[in-house]
């Protein structure tokens, strides 16, 4: 539950900012006024709070989703140097005593990212399975190219769920269309990139699949948080034929805050490096939590196998931000829901179409893909992505050029 705090000292640092400003432009000195509203502690905390819809206490940490609205704001867009300025220099402080003191208990997070887009009543119980002991065994590391009949799926099978506020994309329009997406042979460079905005978020402990969290349903242990995942998505590409770039940088660790800036940065610099890149998919999974506590998973079976569901997350320019891509993004996601689905129909959750446009600004083949939940366990999310690899790269093939 979120905190509301009073802020009469808020206030009073408002109107002092205010003052401040008015005896600028009286003297219209009109870049100095831009500069004293953006260095403002007040201006921005109450900007912030504009933004968000709510006060925000003075030890009062940002929840997961607020982070993501801070991220995306277009309103504090103007003083994102300023912000940047003053998160370094939170961040520097807090890292600096994290070195004086052993075993320095982790920053403090409220929220998952993705824990308030959903509800209960949308979510299944996780079944009590047994997880398998021996992951990689011949049957899960030999994968065959996958052809898959899209022609066979229907246009009702695909089901969008619209959180934006002012777009109403028609799925049977842009199911006819097909995506800006070229891609180069794997003997000319990586086509695909895999990386985690919040490498750290973790499943359901069981079997051996036992971790030492850094937070709740976290651990910073590459085996069992989403770069392990990464690995098997990663794994399944390449043996299809594709070259593959898995990065495991944790832009989620030692602080949640700004994730996302530190996961554009690095993207930017890989699509530099590697200009044949085209194809960027954020692999997170989602977390769905009752009002009462309750955990919930997204589980499926599919051959006798317990299989965690799968979600695209599609983002736009609805949030104000420029993103020029999102409908190749959104048609893309339209033909690997259809793949997912002519694979096996239960496998894919809705598409989330959000206002939000989560770095899919930097290429037409970006996209967010949530692998289960929290209440999920690591065998059912390796279990799905593996369904997943191979439903997308049966949709990427068709973008590959001829040598």
């Amino acid at each position: 539950m979120k905190k509301h705090f009073p802020v009469p000292r808020r206030a009073v640092a408002l109107a002092a900012a205010a003052s401040t400003l008015w005896v600028i432009w009286r003297t219209a000195d009109l870049d100095a006024a831009q500069a004293a509203l953006f260095s403002s502690e007040a201006i921005v905390t109450g900007l912030l709070e504009y933004q968000l819809g709510q006060a925000q206490g003075e030890d009062d940490p940002l929840d997961g989703w607020a982070e993501l609205v801070v991220d995306q704001s277009p309103v504090l867009a103007q003083g994102k140097e300023a912000v940047s300025a003053a998160q370094q220099e939170e961040s520097a402080d807090e890292q600096a005593e994290a070195d004086s003191v052993p075993e320095t208990d982790p920053a403090d997070e409220s929220g998952d990212a993705s824990a308030e887009k959903a509800e209960a009543s949308v979510s299944s119980a996780k079944p009590e399975t047994e997880a398998e002991e021996d992951t990689e065994s011949e049957d899960q590391s030999e994968t065959e190219e996958v052809t898959l009949n899209l022609s066979q799926v229907k246009i009702s099978q695909i089901k969008v769920d619209n959180h934006t506020e002012g777009l109403t994309p028609s799925v049977a329009d842009y199911w006819e269309q097909e995506p800006s997406l070229t891609l180069q042979p794997a003997d000319h460079g990586p086509q695909i990139l895999i990386m985690h905005t919040h490498a750290t978020e973790a499943y359901t402990m069981d079997g051996d699949d036992i971790y030492i969290e850094s937070d709740e349903s976290r651990t910073t242990d590459e085996n069992y948080n989403m770069i392990r995942v990464g690995e098997e998505m990663k794994a399944v590409f390449e043996e299809l034929g594709f070259s593959v770039i898995h990065d495991t940088t944790t832009y989620d660790y030692p602080g949640y805050s700004g994730s996302y800036g530190r996961s554009l940065a690095g993207v930017q610099s890989y699509l530099e490096q590697y200009p044949t890149i085209q194809v960027v998919l954020d692999v997170h999974r989602d977390a769905l939590i009752g009002s009462d506590g309750t955990v919930y998973a997204k589980t499926t079976t599919i051959d006798g196998e317990q299989v965690a569901q799968v979600m695209l997350v599609v983002g736009t320019n609805d949030g104000g931000l420029t993103h020029p891509n999102w409908e190749d993004n959104f048609t893309l996601a339209l033909k690997l829901q259809g793949a997912m689905l002519a694979l096996d129909n239960t496998l894919p959750r809705n598409i989330d179409l959000r206002s939000q446009r989560f770095n899919q600004h930097l290429t037409a083949g970006s996209l967010l893909v949530e692998v289960g939940t929290s209440g999920n366990t690591l065998q059912e999310a390796l279990a799905g992505a593996r369904l997943f690899a191979q439903a997308a790269g049966a949709v990427y093939s068709q973008y590959v050029v001829s040598s």
